[in-house]
């Protein structure tokens, strides 16, 4: 699943909340308040000292300044009730959901000359003299002469608490490695003169200065190998000990080399090759069709490091709750690097549990991850979260670590910004769908547009933690419940509200199986340096009503495919980071209504300048592209021989796809382990596609999920649209070759991508439930397919066949089940043969083919019964 997608849950919870305790207009908690006549108390608006510029918040039983327009709220307009906090605001203030509220700023240039936008608000910027501390982005880079290179400096006071600088930073090269100099928050170097590591590029802000290390590669000599650089692709430290296959059009190997202390491999390879890069420890990476001749023969591989065999994060709680009766929930998170396909769930989504929440003496059973935080005034449901994180940098300051770069080398220590979105939720407001005897989450997501209006933005910036062993993730169970090695961060409440309103133009959804993409999710981010994405606010909409390539109308919003977004600005550290909008459009049909469908995603990502308050949506953001299309008709042959119109391990889209507007199709092979083999293709090669080596020993195949029984891994196909600022496409060649972007950056310069998270195709028994069971003489029984669509049709992938082994009568007879009897659901009944009875019978139902072939890898199932 799309990881955009998996913050649905967040949704959920934020919609569950109002849920147990309520969906309408006006109440108590609002945060900041907005100003007020005195805190008059009333009952009804004619309470108020003017009902025209007053009403009356029954929920607080007090007096607020009301609106029907921005100029509402202007000394011109209210005379003796002039509002300090409009006035005085140079920015003056916003009608928002009729209440007068005090303007934000999204950036410097909001603020006018002399002025800085800091945590919302225009005011002095500080003074350079207030670093005690900084830290240069990326710390560690390895490239060949002439290759460019951009920093970035992060910069603490004395207490270790973000500074924002507009003046008093400089640049400088230490050295001969790098020329460049420069000043402000970035500055770009060129590699120059061949060097072993060394520290190359300096950050001072004033009595603080802070170096990233750099090794420059001495020039390719052999002309007839390739030079292949291995680096994770999170710290850019060099993998010692990959090894580099080179492979010819069939996937036999013809060129290998290993990687030494600096990462380099040289490869004897010529003509057109696929280069793996293969690493116990780290993701396999794949370059299909590389042309060794016309290249220039030296690239760049990151490998991201497995994901579930290191574990570690941030835990704490949400202070400064405001005293209302109302319902407080919240959704903590870390910053996440990278587009976030290349994440498993698990780093997302601390582990799941049920809770207990009685309302009205009424008890619910909810299960919430361990992100969230739930609290009633009288019990702390979820008293504390936990988020897991992704390992990246730190330093020696991180206590528990007794060498940041052997740490940072071997994966147990990470720093990410910690986020959370929380709200005070009135008891009056409920979706009235989640009531009801089942859940539709469409109505859910529609339904909960309002609450958005109650969230509120934390922000901590710099979140240094250790990552331990995962227990369990050998065996593909990995247990994340202990935290307790997790580091401690606290979140405010309501630190900055979610303060701007405007809203997205959407273009026409996509289809995935016929039917238009049926849900829409728009995640306002900003991008830290270092860091990774993170969420400031969020827009959902549906599109049930009519089911057409238009997201639906929006109350407030003139036409469909307007999405209304809540965000806050960047604050409390993350100013100058770069704005992004993620629009993500999703289907839930293999949810519901198709068993056999995956899990189909299609983003747009487009950058902000900054932000602006338009809640009536007179002047919408424009999205630059439009959606890619969902990259199915894909297959893989798992087998090392032919197999339906596959030759031994080769993938190929069966059908053009229709990728004409992607520069690059990501496949995508995970174990049960998590371990992944991801591989690189041209958009105009995939109906040809590929063919994949076998992993060179001791090396695993993650084409295979790892298990005794031989079953296929995940599979996950994206394509995606990248290029520079110029226009200019990148596709695997361009991000792995060249001098001035790099395939870890990749989510610098995406635009738009796609995926398509092809479900495993697989079988269980619905009845009998369990064996042992006695089951009446020619009965039927009853599967339950997934991921692969029963049926004779050219669209279809098959049937069940069930044998029977044991007991008398049995041996040798099949019954075939070619009809789906469940809408979808993908539940095949079969009918036991006459003369079959006995004790001790098994039953196994196997997925075959049109041709009545099994599948390759077999998938079965097998129920042991008796037939008295």
């Amino acid at each position: 699943m799309n990881p955009v997608a998996r913050l649905v849950p967040l949704l959920g919870l934020l919609c569950m909340g109002p849920a147990l305790n309520g969906c309408a207009s006006d109440d108590g908690s609002e945060a900041p308040r907005p100003p007020t006549a005195g805190d008059t108390p009333c009952t009804v608006d004619q309470d108020c000292p003017d009902p025209s510029l007053f009403f009356c918040n029954t929920a607080a039983s007090r007096c607020e300044a009301a609106c029907r327009a921005r100029e509402d709220c202007g000394a011109a307009k209210r005379g003796t009730y002039a509002l300090a906090e409009c006035d005085t605001n140079p920015l003056g203030c916003q009608c928002d959901s009729g209440k007068c509220v005090a303007s934000l700023c999204s950036r410097d240039a909001d603020c006018g000359a002399g002025l800085a936008c800091r945590d919302g608000r225009c005011g002095a910027a500080p003074a350079a003299s207030a670093a005690a501390s900084c830290q240069v982005t990326p710390d560690f880079v390895i490239g060949r002469s002439g290759t460019q290179v951009r920093f970035d400096v992060t910069v603490s006071d004395g207490a270790g608490k973000p500074v924002v600088l507009t003046e008093g930073i400089t640049w400088a090269g230490v050295g001969a490695a790098v020329t460049g100099a420069g000043s402000g928050t970035s500055a770009t170097f060129t590699l120059e003169t061949p060097a072993p590591s060394s520290e190359a590029v300096e950050a001072r802000v004033g009595s603080a200065s802070c170096r990233a290390r750099v090794t420059v590669l001495a020039p390719k000599l052999d002309a007839r190998s390739l030079r292949v650089v291995v680096t994770d692709e999170l710290t850019g430290r060099p993998l010692q000990g990959a090894v580099v296959v080179a492979a010819d059009a069939t996937g036999t190997p013809i060129g290998t080399g290993g990687t030494d202390a600096s990462g380099v491999a040289n490869v004897p390879a010529a003509g057109v090759v696929s280069l793996t890069a293969f690493h116990a420890d780290h993701g396999y990476l794949t370059l299909a069709h590389y042309d060794a001749d016309a290249g220039t023969g030296e690239l760049v591989l990151p490998l991201r490091r497995n994901p579930l065999e290191l574990y570690g994060g941030a835990r704490g709680t949400f202070r400064d709750l405001p005293a209302t009766s109302n319902l407080h929930v919240g959704y903590a998170g870390l910053s996440m690097p990278g587009l976030g396909e290349e994440l498993a769930p698990e780093q997302l989504m601390g582990p799941a549990s049920e809770v207990t929440v009685n309302l009205g003496g009424l008890p619910r059973e909810w299960v919430l991850p361990a992100n969230a935080y739930l609290a009633l005034p009288s019990n702390p449901v979820r008293a504390e979260y936990s988020a897991p994180g992704v390992a990246g940098v730190c330093d020696a300051s991180l206590a528990g670590i007794a060498n940041a770069e052997e740490s940072i080398r071997s994966g147990t220590c990470g720093t990410r910004t910690g986020w959370a979105l929380a709200g005070d939720v009135p008891p009056t407001e409920i979706p009235p769908s989640l009531l009801g005897p089942t859940l539709d989450v469409s109505q859910v997501l529609m339904q909960s547009i309002p609450l958005l209006r109650r969230l509120q933005s934390s922000v901590v910036r710099d979140v240094q933690f250790r990552l331990l062993p995962t227990p369990g993730a050998a065996s593909g169970a990995p247990d994340l419940h202990d935290t307790t090695h997790f580091a401690s961060v606290d979140h405010d409440f309501q630190q900055l509200p979610l303060g701007f309103q405007f809203a997205v133009r959407v273009p026409s959804l996509p289809r995935y199986r016929g039917a238009f993409l049926d849900e829409a999710f728009v995640l306002g981010t900003v991008s830290v340096p270092g860091r990774g994405g993170v969420p400031l606010g969020l827009g959902l909409a549906v599109n049930v009503a009519p089911a057409d390539p238009n997201t639906d109308v929006q109350a407030g919003l003139p036409a469909p495919g307007l999405v209304s977004v809540r965000m806050a600005p960047a604050h409390h550290g993350l100013e100058g980071s770069a704005y992004r909008l993620i629009v993500l459009a999703t289907s839930h049909a293999g949810l519901h209504d198709d068993a056999a469908a995956g899990s189909a995603s299609s983003a747009l990502v487009q950058p902000l300048e900054g932000l602006t308050f338009d809640a009536k949506g007179s002047t919408p953001v424009q999205l630059a592209s439009s959606f890619l299309p969902i990259p199915d008709g894909a297959r893989y042959n798992f087998d090392a021989a032919p197999y339906q119109g596959l030759e031994g391990r080769q993938f190929r889209f069966l059908t053009d796809p229709g990728l004409s507007g992607a520069t690059l199709v990501r496949v995508v092979f995970t174990n049960r382990q998590g371990h992944r083999w991801t591989v690189l293709l041209e958009p105009s090669r995939a109906t040809s596609g590929f063919r994949l080596p076998v992993p060179p020993s001791p090396f695993e195949d993650r084409t295979y999920s790892g298990d005794v029984t031989g079953t296929r891994s995940l599979l996950l196909v994206q394509a995606l649209a990248a290029s520079r600022s110029d226009g200019s496409a990148l596709g695997p060649v361009e991000l792995t070759e060249s001098d001035d972007v790099s395939l870890s950056r990749i989510s610098d310069f995406t635009r738009a991508w796609a995926a398509l998270d092809y479900r495993r195709p697989e079988v269980s028994w619905i009845a009998p439930e369990a064996d042992g069971q006695s089951v009446s003489r020619e009965s039927t029984v009853k599967v339950r397919t997934t991921g692969f669509r029963v049926g004779s049709g050219p669209t279809d992938d098959g049937f069940v066949l069930l044998s029977f082994s044991g007991g008398t009568g049995c041996e040798g007879q099949t019954v075939r089940g070619a009809v789906e009897d469940s809408q979808g659901r993908g539940e095949v009944e079969l009918k036991l043969p006459s003369g079959c009875f006995g004790l001790g019978v098994s039953l196994t139902a196997t997925l075959v083919d049109p041709s009545g072939a099994p599948l390759r890898p077999s998938v079965f199932s097998t129920r042991r019964i008796n037939l008295p």
